[in-house]
């Protein structure tokens, strides 16, 4: 799975970013989490996003012709956008 983190030089806030269509199986959307909680982890956030959580996301997503997840995470908590590129 292709994920793209970058952090923001002003604010400090990381963003990681999913690509929809790299989400195929179980097994994506736990890399996924498991890659999302190790950038909170960096801001002692605890993201509390079950995988379920992360295939309802993807589905809508989906449902709305977005190509991307985009995760804001910051000190104030976690943020998700659903984007095109």
């Amino acid at each position: 799975m292709k994920t793209d983190i970058s952090i923001h030089p002003k604010d400090l806030s990381a963003r990681v970013l999913f690509n929809v269509e790299d989400f195929s199986g179980e097994q994506d959307y736990k890399d996924a989490l498991a890659i999302l909680s190790m950038v909170a982890g960096d801001y002692h956030l605890d993201p509390e996003v079950e995988v379920e959580e992360m295939m309802g996301f993807v589905q809508q997503a989906k449902n709305e012709a977005k190509m991307a997840l985009e995760f804001i995470v910051d000190e104030d908590g976690l943020e998700l956008e659903l984007i095109n590129l």
